[in-house]
């Protein structure tokens, strides 16, 4: 049965029969290739789940070199996160295992995705994005998209105190 991430691998065959002869018992095509917007020059991002310890990077033999291969086993919650909710099935070989890491990544992530954004916008949002809301005394600082307060800080100590409106 083909898979729909299979047509988005140039070399299908040879990165499924990689992936399985290491050990990955489920894969995905991601990023660009799986949303659409890959150019002539784009990787293949691909996922695979081993059900264990990561293995080796030498263990998997014959990964054609256009593929960059996330593990999924520890992967970073954002990225996980990401494949589970975009990803492209590449080939199954346990069917049970995958619905599971998928149930369980999808849950996680869309619930702690308010969070992660909110920290993205206070930590890696250009200063010239925030502006002083209309009204605000001491230190309320609000993005064009979202509230997001700082409250009174205590130089002296360093603390301060996030709060989200």
């Amino acid at each position: 049965m083909a898979h729909p991430g299979e047509a988005l691998v140039p070399d299908a065959p040879a990165t499924i029969a990689a992936l399985r002869s290491a050990g990955a018992r489920f894969a995905f095509v991601h990023g660009s290739r799986a949303q659409g917007t890959d150019g002539p020059g784009s990787d293949v991002d691909g996922a695979a789940w081993f059900g264990g310890d990561d293995p080796p990077p030498w263990a998997i033999r014959g990964l054609p070199g256009e593929v960059d291969l996330l593990v999924l086993d520890q992967a970073p919650l954002e990225l996980a996160g990401r494949v589970a909710l975009y990803g492209l099935l590449l080939f199954d070989d346990d069917p049970g295992a995958r619905v599971g890491w998928l149930a369980l990544t999808r849950r996680i992530y869309l619930d702690e995705r308010p969070r992660t954004d909110v920290a993205r916008r206070i930590f890696f949002d250009p200063p010239h994005l925030l502006r002083r809301r209309p009204g605000a005394r001491g230190s309320s600082w609000s993005t064009l998209n979202a509230s997001v307060v700082c409250c009174r800080g205590s130089p002296s100590t360093g603390t301060r105190r996030w709060t989200i409106a």
